[in-house]
């Protein structure tokens, strides 16, 4: 509720713009719904309940929406109208099934934030995006497999869905409150990714509010490394990707170093948030050095797995890999 009425008052400026709006409620007994009862005016207002759960609650939501792209505005945080225009012509232009975007972030008072760094700031710069751009499956492949432990999609309230595609391929639940960079990993190479540059939305940092399923999903999960090895294979069993696109782009190399890196810093993660202080204990130092050394080796498949994506890009002459 203390978010509600800068999140109504951020979205006013461009809900002429929508064809209908979904609203999610988890049974909340502080006010939220009858608040967005009275100030969230639109012809088309639809309030549906869900059990909590942050993703199987989203999946609820998305079943009920008919309009053909949709945007994912979670509680605090808000997109202008030019941004949203911006998402909306990419994902139709573009031909896309989602379209990502960074926000500036801010904390409750409103003051803003240092940035902090995410995937979409790493495909910008390395690609070198300076208008929107659709991205290659394999370069999403790369991205996805690079940033394993975070989410490519960054932030969903600075993204545009296709609904089609959410229907096919909803959200997964079983990852706690990090279900949408899992729903990246599992769907990188079989879905067309927009990437647009520059900030038109923002991301409200807060307490976060978990319930106890998510806790529990979270607790269970698998590494998101393992979730990659599977999906690939499943990609490879549906045809979504080809062996011979693998070998183009160094796959094995590519996952050694994903998983190297992920070991890498799962133990020097450990050793920062012991009670010492990890900078008077040497074996921590070592940890640091050997996630550094891994990190390296990463950037540096990366590198070489992105250029020989866009030779490929080049000649077109390589069988078995599409345009």
């Amino acid at each position: 509720m203390a978010y509600l009425p800068r999140h109504v008052e951020g979205l006013r400026p461009w809900l002429d713009l929508v064809e209908q709006i979904v609203v999610v409620d988890s049974f909340s007994n502080d006010g939220t719904v009858d608040y967005l009862r009275e100030h969230l005016r639109h012809l088309r207002v639809n309030f549906v309940s869900h059990p909590p759960g942050l993703y199987a609650s989203w999946n609820h939501g998305i079943a009920q929406v008919t309009a053909p792209l949709t945007y994912i505005a979670t509680v605090g945080d808000t997109i202008t109208r030019a941004g949203i225009e911006t998402l909306v012509q990419a994902a139709n232009a573009l031909a896309c099934d989602v379209v990502v975007s960074k926000p500036d972030f801010v904390a409750p008072e409103g003051s803003a934030l240092p940035d902090i760094p995410w995937p979409v700031d790493d495909i910008i710069a390395t690609l070198g995006i300076a208008a929107p751009r659709r991205l290659h499956k394999l370069e999403a492949l790369v991205f996805a497999a690079v940033h394993v432990n975070g989410a490519l999609t960054g932030s969903c309230a600075s993204c545009v869905y296709r609904t089609a595609t959410l229907r096919l391929f909803p959200f997964p639940t079983e990852f706690g409150t990090v279900g949408d960079g899992a729903w990246g990993v599992m769907h990188a190479a079989e879905i067309a990714w927009g990437v647009v540059p520059g900030r038109c939305s923002i991301f409200l940092k807060h307490p976060p509010s978990v319930s106890d399923v998510d806790k529990r999903s979270y607790a269970q999960s698998r590494r998101m490394d393992e979730v990659l090895a599977a999906t690939v294979l499943r990609w490879l069993a549906s045809g979504a990707v080809t062996q011979r696109e693998l070998e183009t782009i160094g796959w094995l190399d590519l996952f050694q170093a994903v998983t190297r890196h992920t070991e890498t810093k799962v133990l020097f993660d450990r050793r920062r948030s012991a009670a010492w202080p990890w900078w008077l204990n040497s074996a921590a130092w070592g940890e640091r050095i050997r996630r550094q050394r891994a990190r390296t080796r990463l950037a540096g498949v990366k590198a070489a797995a992105l250029r020989r994506i866009a030779d490929a890009c080049e000649s077109r002459t390589k069988p078995g890999f599409p345009a």
